[in-house]
């Protein structure tokens, strides 16, 4: 199994670089956590998820946040108010309440209402038994928790008109309409969008809620906390996974199983009508024998020594691709990379080339294994035509065909060949970046395979000289910085353009998520870069992990650790 900078490949499950205690900060450098784990996995929070201004009333268009009751950062509870808010096109509707006539109009047109008086009558013009009430009142409608008065706009229909029950019949204006914005969960109030006296319409974002999850391990056991460090989960884990699309892979004992955000196992999901794409193969507690995180709506298990995929799905997990590939990637751009076995069933008439009988035999028949890609459906997408083949990023995979010293290039989606030379190795970097493996490093190209130029090398009287384009490792970028190790052995930042965006004189540097990015002074501490080159957050930790979803882990504890150094190709954070 490959060690990732922070995570244990697939699992999300946290590395202690060793002694000293870990906590977590956000991006003002608070501690949120105190400094109290002796492991710390990914944060995930729903941060990017804003709520909306709701429709109070029928014809209310828009409100005006009159005040904030709750501060950014505060924990709230589902269905407590935040806000008080003012309605501000409170032209209200007033409803028939039964078909007939309107007899009588009490209030005319300009006059004042009081929420719950009549403001006419209506009569019921069928038969009616003897004890049967005929006549009803139009009444006043309520618009508030604390409703004054109302003035009556206009009557739509005069007396003596016919009405339908429910029909619009008139209209009254508040002259104060206040109701109050609740908490759609709860969580933490992350982001104020309409500040205090801004005016909203119906359906517009007004805030963001954050409802965070981390694993921690203390006292020897794994468990999920919230961005508060509050316990989630009562039940031990020895092996965790991050929380993502609602769940998050756990082991008990040697199987594993998925729990929901709440820390509950997660049960099978109900019988019912097959689902498009998904067959009805049901699921139990904790039978997997390996389980990964959510990637594309999907998770990877393995069963016994095949792999499959499942799916959250009706507040139960669904296995959605049965267990029949001998290894599975995740799923990435709507593909996975998968080597199938000899008993995968082919989705849909799909003819499969280049059928693999067992590993044995595709050893000895070709040497490498064959993978292929799929689709969320389970169905094989292509030839099972290649020895390596990696996930898709920026619409593009890294492969390598299956025969000797095949080259290394680039396939879209269709799975159709887009480079025009050969390479001894390629990996993506994100944003339409790719690293190239060439003598004595790694160059930097666009997905055109135009070559980027690190540094202008020296050139001689006629102008003639080669540029420098090699690098010790480059990783992924982030916020259109790429981490990079120079020749000389110091890490810097890339831009774009393949300049050097922030010099490099680092000892380490990890990859910005979030506008920031974690990295180590020479002899020095951690801190956190901006896309700048400034420091956001000075060095002054022992150690530092990359923030998601607005926290990182740090330790002011022990001593300063380097870490993992990256690699171009590795698993980085």
């Amino acid at each position: 199994m490959k060690l990732s900078l922070i995570f244990l490949w697939g699992l999300g499950m946290g590395v202690s670089w060793g002694a000293g205690k870990w906590g977590m900060v956000d991006t003002n450098g608070t501690w949120r956590l105190s400094e109290k784990y002796e492991e710390v996995g990914e944060f995930r929070g729903d941060l990017k998820r804003s709520f909306t201004l709701p429709e109070f009333l029928p014809g209310v268009k828009g409100a005006k946040v009159k005040k904030w009751l709750k501060a950014e950062g505060d924990e709230v509870k589902g269905g407590e108010p935040l806000a008080e808010v003012e309605l501000t096109e409170p032209a209200l509707p007033v409803e028939a309440p039964i078909s007939g006539m309107l007899v009588k109009i009490g209030v005319p047109a300009g006059g004042a209402a009081i929420p719950g008086s009549a403001l006419g009558s209506v009569r019921n013009l069928s038969h009616v038994g003897m004890f049967e009430k005929k006549q009803f009142d139009v009444v006043c409608p309520g618009y508030g928790p604390n409703p004054g008065s109302a003035t009556l706009v206009r009557w739509i229909k005069d007396e003596g008109d016919a009405v339908a029950k429910g029909e619009k019949i008139a209209e009254v204006r508040p002259k104060e309409a206040m109701a109050m914005l609740q908490a759609p969960g709860s969580g933490t109030l992350v982001k104020i969008e309409v500040k205090d006296g801004e005016e909203a319409k119906v359906g517009q974002a007004v805030a963001k809620m954050g409802i965070g999850r981390v694993p921690v391990k203390l006292g020897g056991e794994w468990f999920y906390a919230d961005e508060r460090g509050t316990r989630v989960t009562q039940d031990r884990y020895q092996e965790v996974g991050s929380m993502l699309g609602g769940m998050a892979p756990v082991r008990v004992g040697e199987k594993w199983a998925f729990v929901d955000g709440e820390g509950g196992l997660i049960p099978k999901a109900a019988e019912g009508k097959k689902g498009k794409g998904f067959n009805l193969g049901m699921v139990e507690k904790a039978e997997y024998d390996a389980a990964r995180k959510v990637r594309g709506g999907l998770a990877a298990v393995r069963v016994m020594d095949r792999w499959g995929y499942v799916a959250y799905q009706e507040g139960g997990i669904r296995m959605a691709i049965a267990p029949r590939f001998l290894q599975a990637k995740d799923f990435s751009e709507g593909l996975a990379a998968v080597e199938e076995s000899e008993d995968a069933p082919v989705a849909d008439g799909t003819e499969v080339v280049n059928e693999v009988k067992s590993e044995e035999e595709a050893k000895k028949a070709q040497g490498p294994v064959a993978w292929g890609y799929i689709l969320p459906s389970g169905k094989l997408w292509g030839r099972l035509d290649f020895a390596v083949a990696g996930d898709f990023l920026d619409g593009r995979a890294v492969v390598q065909g299956l025969g000797e010293s095949m080259p290394f290039v680039l396939i879209d989606s269709k799975i159709k060949t887009r480079t025009t030379k050969n390479y001894g190795g390629l990996v993506l970097l994100g944003e339409k970046r790719v690293a190239w493996r060439q003598s004595g490093g790694w160059g930097l190209m666009d997905l055109q395979e135009r070559v980027l130029e690190i540094r202008p090398g020296i050139k001689n009287q006629d102008g003639e000289g080669v540029g420098q384009d090699v690098l010790e490792a480059v990783g992924p970028y982030g916020d259109h910085r790429a981490p990079a190790k120079e020749p000389g052995g110091k890490w810097g930042y890339l831009d774009l353009d393949g300049k050097w965006a922030i010099a490099p004189s680092f000892e380490r540097a990890l990859v910005f998520h979030g506008g920031l990015a974690p990295a180590k002074e020479p002899g020095g501490k951690w801190g956190y870069l901006k896309p700048d080159g400034s420091w956001a957050l000075e060095p002054k930790y022992t150690k530092a992990r990359a923030f998601t979803d607005g926290l990182a882990a740090v330790s002011e504890q022990g001593e300063v650790e380097l870490g993992p150094e990256g690699t171009t190709g590795g698993v980085w954070e």
